[in-house]
């Protein structure tokens, strides 16, 4: 990735928002991501198949240190909430990294 303004402000952009959605697929239904070239296109099937999914829990984070946090009271997906958690833990690591690079790479152009 060259450096320039216009990398430096999508990583930003990237960055100051944190989401992580834990969902169920209560019927099963197959995503078939063999032919997802991208993490937009594993997305994008992924969010194709939310319609029968249960959400177990959801939390967001904002740079301005606006969070949301959704956890389920059905006692049957309560047990993935300990999973959800450390999803979160690892995504918010790797932002701090992301977010070091990024600030590595501009702090001797500003």
């Amino acid at each position: 990735m060259g450096l320039n303004l216009v990398n430096i402000k999508k990583a930003l952009e990237d960055v100051t928002t944190l989401e992580v959605a834990t969902l169920t697929n209560p019927q099963a239904t197959p995503i078939n991501l063999s032919e997802a070239k991208t993490n937009s296109d594993i997305f994008t099937k992924v969010q194709a198949s939310l319609g029968s999914a249960d959400l177990v829990a959801y939390t967001k984070y904002e740079l301005d240190g606006d969070s949301v946090n959704f956890i389920t009271q059905n006692e049957n997906l309560t047990r993935l909430v300990n999973e959800h958690n450390e999803l979160v833990k690892s995504s918010l690591e790797t932002r701090k990294v992301l977010f070091n690079t990024i600030y590595d790479a501009v702090k001797d152009i500003i």
